[in-house]
């Protein structure tokens, strides 16, 4: 990246990512969160890159001390406003993942939907675990829920359209770098305010790459699953749950509930 140009990262998260992504599954994947994390109520929870705050507000619902934390002003808007019409306490601050400032703070850190490996380099994705090791307390849990890399080949490149409303379509476009090991997406919204493009590029981590990427700075893999319902990881789940632990190591990796 050049200097001076911004990340796909800065522009992609906007008011219209809304449109392109419609969530209805949150609760069903906070029950998730709260049976793998096994958390105290009152717990202090950091949802990194929380967009528009689905996570962070039903947490808070739940009696956790909810933090979102994201680098889109514009979804932080819509974090807070969810916050207000849900009547939580949950705080939404707004900062660079590969910069975070806390130290001992936090019991768990959640990282959902595919929300790591933004990055050009494996490095700046190094800072970003690295900040998540320091922001927990001591055997503090972190839990990442993404794609899994392993089926991807198997899947794209592919295409979509969706009709959102009467008034809106979104076309998306989604293939599968192999030489760069990155999952890239093309997504294309068309209203009545006319026609926007939107363009995003996530490495695609192996689980292996990923175990080693966290057990680097101290976040030890404890255990695999193959989404949030909970089912074994295999080559063919169509998501990855990893669940580490910060300073304790595992005497074996489970990949089933």
């Amino acid at each position: 990246m050049t200097r001076g140009a911004k990340g796909w990262f800065e522009t992609f998260f906007g008011p219209d990512y809304l449109t392109l992504y419609v969530q209805t599954t949150t609760p069903k994947e906070v029950d998730s969160l709260e049976k793998i994390l096994h958390l105290r109520k009152g717990a202090r929870v950091l949802d990194l890159a929380c967009g528009a705050g689905r996570h962070t507000i039903e947490l808070a619902k739940r009696g956790y001390d909810a933090v979102g934390y994201d680098l889109s002003e514009a979804l932080l808007k819509e974090a807070r406003k969810g916050a207000r019409a849900a009547k939580v306490d949950a705080s939404f601050v707004h900062g660079d993942m590969r910069r975070l400032r806390y130290a001992s703070e936090f019991d768990a850190v959640i990282n959902m939907f595919t929300s790591f490996g933004y990055f050009d380099t494996e490095g700046e994705d190094r800072k970003v675990l690295a900040g998540v090791a320091k922001a927990l307390k001591p055997r503090g849990k972190f839990l990442m829920e993404r794609f899994n890399r392993e089926l991807l080949p198997q899947q794209l490149p592919a295409q979509a359209w969706y009709v959102r409303d009467r008034n809106t379509v979104v076309l998306t476009e989604e293939s599968f770098d192999l030489l760069k090991g990155r999952f890239e997406t093309r997504q294309i919204i068309i209203d009545g305010k006319g026609t926007r493009e939107y363009s995003g590029s996530v490495r695609a981590y192996t689980l292996a790459e990923l175990k080693d990427l966290c057990e680097g700075q101290g976040l030890f893999l404890h255990r695999a699953l193959g989404g949030l319902d909970l089912s074994p990881y295999t080559a063919r789940s169509l998501r990855l749950v990893l669940y580490a632990v910060k300073g304790l190591e595992a005497e074996g990796i489970r990949t089933v509930w």
